[in-house]
C-alpha cells in the first residue's frame, strides 16, 4: 500500500520539475485544450500549465492572470490531498468534514460553471479572467 504512495509522490516530483524546467508557452510538447482549439473559447482549465509553471517560478501575479480559479483553489487542494494521505498512512480520520456536505459538490459545480461563463464574457472587468 505504501508503494502507491511512493509511486505517487514521485509522479508528483517528476511532474514538478518538467513545468519548473519547461514553460508550456514556449513548449509544444504540452497537451493543448481541445475546447480552446476547436471554439476559441476558455475552459475553466485553461491556462493552468502556464499558471503552474509560473507559481514555480514565485510569480503570483502572472499565475492569477492565467488562471485565477487554479490559484485560489490550490491551497484548499493541497490541504485536502494531505489530509487524505496522512489519514491513510496514520489510519484515522483527518479529513475536512466540510468536504463531505452534500452542498458541496454543488457550490463547486456552481463556482466552475460560473468562472467558465464569466472568463468568456469580452468585457471588462470579465475580460480580466480570460487565459
Amino acid at each position: 500500500m505504501k508503494l502507491k504512495y511512493i509511486l505517487g509522490l514521485c509522479l508528483v516530483i517528476a511532474l514538478v520539475a518538467l513545468y519548473y524546467r519547461y514553460n508550456p508557452e514556449v513548449y509544444d510538447f504540452f497537451p493543448a485544450c481541445p475546447f480552446h482549439k476547436y471554439t476559441g473559447l476558455d475552459c475553466p482549465g485553461c491556462g493552468s500549465q502556464r499558471a503552474v509553471h509560473a507559481l514555480l517560478h514565485g510569480d503570483v501575479p502572472a499565475a492569477l492572470d492565467y488562471n485565477l480559479l487554479l490559484v485560489i483553489s490550490l491551497p484548499f487542494l493541497t490541504i485536502h490531498f494531505f489530509l487524505k494521505v496522512l489519514s491513510h498512512l496514520l489510519q484515522r480520520d483527518l479529513n475536512w468534514k466540510i468536504w463531505y456536505k452534500p452542498i458541496v459538490p454543488k457550490i463547486v459545480g456552481i463556482v466552475v460553471i460560473g468562472f467558465w461563463i464569466a472568463r468568456n464574457i469580452p468585457v471588462l472587468p470579465f475580460s480580466y479572467l480570460a487565459s
